[in-house]
């Protein structure tokens, strides 16, 4: 793990992020995790967080999409823990509109966060900034904070 000292901003990727990172090439999520594997921001996670992105992508849609095989779905699962910074994502947090979105919330606030990058703008985006942690949808997170050309 990276000290975050060392690293400019700490983020929360929704599973959104993370799994249309390997699916979109070019888009705002692969600008992000490429930005993220070049060691230009920092991830944060929680294990329920790196759980459902690992379903996600076993989805028959999505094994389909991305053509990964189980073997490598759970090695950009692993690399994902591995490179960020792990949390409990168990502090008490209520308040996304959906419960289940929450636990990114509580993993940004025991991460010290700096962003949560997510698509999701009736539960998560909606919140606009909890505990001076910003919520950010990712298109204006490569626009304005990485400060590249995102394809939308």
């Amino acid at each position: 793990m990276v000290s975050h000292s060392t690293i400019p901003l700490l983020i929360v990727p929704d599973t959104n992020v993370c799994v249309n990172g390997t699916t979109i090439s070019q888009r705002a999520p692969y600008q992000i995790i490429n930005a993220w594997k070049a060691g230009s921001i920092d991830f944060a996670f929680c294990e329920p967080m790196l759980e459902e992105i690992a379903d996600v992508l076993f989805r028959p849609y999505f094994r389909d999409e991305v053509g990964w095989k189980e073997l490598k779905i759970f090695e950009y699962v692993d690399q994902l823990r591995e490179g960020s910074f792990i949390q409990p994502g168990t502090t008490p947090v209520m308040v996304s509109p959906d419960p289940d979105d929450n636990i990114l919330f509580a993993t940004a606030l025991e991460a010290q966060a700096d962003y949560i990058v997510s698509y999701d703008k009736k539960h998560v985006l909606k919140v606009g900034e909890y505990q001076g942690i910003k919520t950010i949808h990712p298109f204006d997170f490569v626009k304005d904070i990485l400060q590249m050309n995102p394809l939308k």
